[in-house]
C-alpha cells in the first residue's frame, strides 16, 4: 500500500480520499446492514463525520497521518455507525446460530460458469446467506476476505484485541459456510 503523509507540503485533499474509499465503505455498510431500511441516512452520516474528523486533522496539522491512517478511521466511523444502527431497530439482526457439525457444503447455491467451469456463488443468495451470519462475527469476515483489508487494520478499525478478531472471524467462516448448506427453496 502507498502511504502518504499529511502535512502542509502535500495534503490528501478530502474530495481524492474519499473517491478513492466510497465504493468500499458503501460495500461495507450494505454487507453489515443488508435489508435496514435505513442505509442512506447512515452512509451520509459517516462520511459527514469523517469529514469534520479529517477538517480537525488538516487544522491541527497533524503531519504524521497517513492514507492508512485515514482508511483506518474511516472505517472505525462506519462501523461504529453500524453498531449504532443496529441497536436502534428492535427485531434481531441475526437469523440465528446452527451449531451443528459442519458437513459437506451443498451445490445448490453455486451456478456453474460453462466458458471456464468454475463454480461461483449466486448473486441473489449471498447476501441474503450472508445476513444469517451474526453482525460481530460479520465484520470481521467482510473486512478481511471480501473488502481486503489485512489482520491489523481489521484490529483496528474494530478495536478489538488479536484473539477475539480471529475467534470472530473464525466463528464468522463457520457460521457463512453452515449458511450456504441451505436448499435453494428455504426460507432465507
Amino acid at each position: 500500500m502507498t502511504e502518504m503523509q499529511l502535512n502542509p507540503e502535500s495534503q490528501v485533499s478530502l474530495r481524492e480520499f474519499v473517491k478513492e474509499n466510497e465504493l468500499k465503505v458503501c460495500q461495507f455498510l450494505h454487507f453489515m446492514l443488508f435489508g435496514f431500511s435505513g442505509l442512506e441516512e447512515v452512509t451520509l452520516e459517516v462520511f459527514r463525520s469523517f469529514g469534520k474528523a479529517f477538517q480537525k486533522q488538516i487544522i491541527k496539522k497533524n503531519s504524521d497521518w497517513e492514507k492508512v491512517g485515514l482508511r483506518i478511521q474511516l472505517f472505525s466511523l462506519a462501523w461504529k455507525a453500524v453498531i449504532k444502527a443496529q441497536n436502534q431497530v428492535e427485531y434481531t439482526w441475526s437469523f440465528g446460530r446452527d451449531t451443528r457439525p459442519l458437513k459437506q457444503l451443498d451445490n445448490d447455491l453455486l451456478s456453474e460458469n460453462h466458458s471456464y467451469r468454475l463454480k461461483r456463488l449466486d448473486p441473489e443468495l449471498f447476501m441474503p446467506r450472508l445476513a444469517r451470519v451474526d453482525i460481530d462475527f460479520r465484520a470481521p469476515m467482510v473486512l478481511r476476505d471480501v473488502l481486503c483489508f489485512d489482520d491489523e487494520e481489521v484490529i483496528r478499525i474494530l478495536g478489538i484485541r488479536w484473539g477475539v478478531y480471529r475467534h470472530r472471524l473464525h466463528r464468522g467462516r463457520l457460521a457463512f459456510r453452515e449458511s450456504l448448506k441451505g436448499k435453494q427453496n428455504r426460507d432465507v
